[in-house]
C-alpha cells in the first residue's frame, strides 16, 4: 500500500465502494463485520449515479474526488474488484511486500521482522554516488532539499566536512533507528518535525490532519481510527503491524522512508493503514487507508491516499493540488493494476 503522492476522499466509504461491492459483487452471506459499514448501510447514506454504476460492472477503478484536508495535501482514492482471491489472502500477499515488489520506484527495502533493530539498517547505503549524497547530508540547512530536524542537522554537522561516506551512513543509520524507535514509543508524539527558515514543519501534524478527514471511519470504525491518532496506544484484538525502511525514487531522487504498517482485521474484512512518517526528502509524509472486503468472487478494494508536500504551496497552489492529485491518482492505478493482476494470478 503506498504512494509517493496520493488522495483520499473525506470518508473511507464514499459512494463508489458501496456500488463496487453491490454491483461488481454481492456480498458473501457469511461475511460478518463488527465495526466495518455493510453495503446496505452505505446506500442509504451515500448517493449512487448510473454512470458508476455501468463502471463498476465494468470492473473499472472507481475515482473518486475529495478536498485536500490541509494545502500542502495531495490526495487520490479509488474503489477496484480483485477476482479469486479472499481478503485474507490478499492481506497476507501484501505483508509480504508485494507492493512494493512491482512498484518499480522501490530502490531497496529491509523489512523488520519481529523487534526492529539497529541491526536492520545494516544495509542502507548512500548509493549512487555516495561521496556527492554524503556531502548533502553533511552540509544540509533547514529548507533545504533534505528532511532532518535541527538535531539530525546538529549531528551531521559535528561529524566535520572530512566526515567519509561511510561515517555519514553510519549516523544515517542511527538516527533513522532512533526515529523508528520514538514513533513506537510514544506515536505522532515522537515525530520530530523538519527544522525550515523560521520555524519548523510537523509531519505529525499533517498526519493528524489526514486521519483526521476520514470522517466515515471515525463513525464506522472508531477503534481503528483512535489507534491511528492514539498508537501505540489502544490496538484492537488481532491488529498486526510491521515496520519497514525503505529507499525510494521521489521525484526521480532517491529518499529514505521509514514506514509503519496496520492490519486490522474485522470478520472476514481487513482495514490496513499505511503511514510514512518520515522521508528524507520529496515529500513530507503520507498515510494510506485501505479497506479490504469480501464479494462473492473475490475483494472489494477501496483505496484512499493523502500527502503532504511543500511543494504545492504558495501562489498557484490550489491548480498545483488539482494536477498533482491527478498525477497520482493515475500512478497509483497503474500499480495497483499490477498488483490485480499479480494477486488473481497467484491465487490460481
Amino acid at each position: 500500500m503506498r504512494p509517493h503522492q496520493p488522495a483520499s476522499p473525506p470518508g473511507l466509504f464514499p459512494a463508489a465502494l458501496a456500488i463496487a461491492l453491490i454491483l461488481v459483487g454481492t456480498l458473501a452471506a457469511s461475511t460478518t463485520h463488527a465495526e466495518l459499514p455493510t453495503p446496505t448501510a452505505l446506500l442509504v447514506e451515500l448517493g449512487v449515479e448510473s454512470a458508476e454504476i455501468e463502471k463498476a460492472k465494468a470492473g473499472a477503478f472507481l475515482h473518486l474526488e475529495t478536498e485536500s484536508s490541509n494545502e500542502r495535501e495531495l490526495t487520490a482514492g479509488f474503489a477496484f474488484l480483485v477476482k479469486d482471491i479472499t481478503p485474507t489472502e490478499l492481506v497476507r500477499q501484501l505483508r509480504q511486500g508485494e507492493l512494493d515488489r512491482v512498484d518499480p520506484n522501490t530502490l531497496a527495502i529491509q523489512v523488520m521482522t519481529g523487534e526492529p533493530r539497529a541491526e536492520h539498517f545494516a544495509t542502507l547505503a548512500l548509493k549512487p554516488d555516495p561521496a556527492g549524497r554524503a556531502r548533502a547530508f553533511l552540509s544540509a540547512k533547514p529548507n533545504g532539499d533534505l528532511n532532518l530536524s535541527a538535531a539530525e542537522i546538529a549531528a551531521f554537522e559535528k561529524l566535520g566536512k572530512g566526515a567519509t561516506p561511510a561515517q555519514v551512513e553510519a549516523k544515517l543509520r542511527e538516527l533513522l533507528f532512533e526515529r523508528l524507535q520514538a514513533y513506537r514509543r510514544s506515536g505522532l508524539a515522537g515525530i520530530a518535525p523538519y527544522a525550515r527558515d523560521g520555524g519548523v514543519r510537523s509531519p505529525a501534524d499533517d498526519l493528524r490532519s489526514a486521519t483526521a478527514a476520514h470522517r466515515i471511519l471515525k463513525k464506522s470504525a472508531p477503534s481503528a481510527y483512535q489507534l491511528m491518532l492514539d498508537y501505540p496506544k489502544g490496538k484492537p484484538a488481532g491488529t498486526e503491524e510491521i515496520f519497514r525502511w525503505s529507499e525510494i525514487s521521489a521525484h526521480g531522487a532517491p529518499a529514505f522512508v521509514l514506514t509503519h504498517n496496520l492490519y486490522i482485521p474485522d470478520g472476514e474484512a481487513w482495514l490496513g493503514v499505511q503511514r510514512q512518517f518520515y522521508v528524507s526528502s520529496g515529500y513530507n509524509c503520507e498515510q494510506a487507508v485501505v479497506a479490504f472486503l469480501p464479494v462473492t468472487g473475490g475483494t472489494a478494494v477501496f483505496y484512499a491516499n493523502r500527502t503532504s508536500t511543500d511543494q504545492i504551496t504558495g501562489f498557484g497552489g490550489s491548480a498545483k493540488r488539482s494536477i498533482g492529485s491527478k498525477l497520482l491518482a493515475s500512478q497509483l492505478e497503474e500499480l495497483f493494476e499490477k498488483v490485480r493482476q499479480e494477486a488473481g494470478a497467484k491465487s490460481k
